[in-house]
């Protein structure tokens, strides 16, 4: 299985409306959703990881899911894009997520800086470091 970052800039995704999907995930609900993934058209495959990172403000990751399904091009807007389907397991409140400082002192083989787009490949073995680090920073949390 491969794992995927996902970027979420918050003007997309009002606060409000994630706070709700942060409880229903507290509830144990997975939210199916569908995700640009930016310039990938292949690649993704029903049960690859995702995981969820906030830009701009508040940045870092923030949850965590699988994919369903694989990359189909869709109406949006004024253009065709590109997504994927995903089923969000768990997002963290704000004031929970997995900073960027942490996350490159920890997984320095992603450019965490500069994350060009959605549906970034994660390569081993930073993909299996990234695993062991959200699994122990949501035991923290």
């Amino acid at each position: 299985m491969a794992t995927f970052l996902l970027t979420w800039n918050p003007k997309g995704w009002p606060d409000a409306d994630y706070a709700e999907a942060v409880a229903a995930t507290a509830a144990g609900r997975h939210l199916a959703r569908r995700w640009g993934v930016g310039q990938r058209r292949s690649g993704i495959n029903a049960g690859d990881r995702a995981f969820l990172v906030r830009l701009v403000q508040d940045r870092g990751i923030v949850g965590a899911g699988r994919f369903t399904g694989e990359v189909y091009a869709d109406q949006h807007r004024d253009r065709v894009r590109h997504f994927a389907e995903v089923e969000l397991e768990l997002l963290l409140p704000l004031a929970d997520r997995l900073p960027p400082h942490v996350l490159k002192a920890r997984v320095p083989g992603v450019a965490w800086d500069h994350l060009q787009g959605s549906g970034i490949l994660v390569r081993p073995p930073h993909d299996r470091a990234l695993e062991e680090l959200w699994t122990s920073h949501v035991l923290d949390a």
